[in-house]
């Protein structure tokens, strides 16, 4: 063999051996790059998955936030109408001729206990006087002393005996009358 074809020879085995190392890495390169690419198909199933989860979870949690905060708003909202509904009474009280009002501080007297100091204000003083109140308390049969003390109270009385307080001004009355009924109102008026 000459010197020309062992070369030959040669350059042909090293060009084969070439081929081939490249024909295998070309292999070897697009089997990574397919499983690169499935692999990257699955991350995006994935992600999308995770992201529409992400989505619902966001979307709910807003809407249950929305849900709450229209339920506060309504019960606001129901509450701003019993204040007025409430307000509204404290002033039919207030308002009152003056005979109903008589009447009515003389029903509230029937709380008074013998040795009583009755505080009335203003007005209420204006309608019953010393001499009533001991007539009222001699029907009675008890002791009460109408009190030098003008109450700053928009209406009704107190009921004073050693230093405690018995509170029927309308403010208390109607605050006391709040707490016991106002679910059974707030039926009435909203259903």
């Amino acid at each position: 063999m000459s010197k020309e074809a062992i070369i030959k020879k040669i350059e042909d085995d090293a060009a084969a051996k070439a081929a081939k190392i490249t024909s295998e890495g070309e292999e070897k390169a697009n089997g990574i790059l397919d499983a690169a690419k499935k692999e990257c198909e699955q991350q995006l199933v994935a992600a999308r998955a995770e992201i529409e989860r992400t989505t619902e979870e966001t979307l709910s949690r807003s809407r249950t936030v929305a849900e709450l905060d229209a339920k506060r708003l309504l019960l606001d909202a129901k509450l701003k109408i019993l204040d007025r509904v409430f307000a509204r009474a404290l002033e039919k009280l207030v308002a009152l001729d003056d005979a109903s009002m008589r009447e009515l501080l003389f029903g509230m007297l029937a709380y008074a206990e013998n040795g009583d100091e009755v505080i009335l204000n203003e007005r209420g003083r204006a309608l019953i006087s010393a001499k009533d109140l001991k007539a009222y308390a001699q029907e009675r049969g008890v002791s009460l002393k109408l009190s030098k003390e003008v109450g700053s109270f928009e209406g009704g009385l107190v009921l004073r005996q050693g230093g405690i307080d018995k509170n029927l001004t309308f403010a208390s009355e109607l605050a006391i009358l709040r707490d016991s009924e106002e679910a059974g109102i707030a039926k009435q008026i909203f259903g």
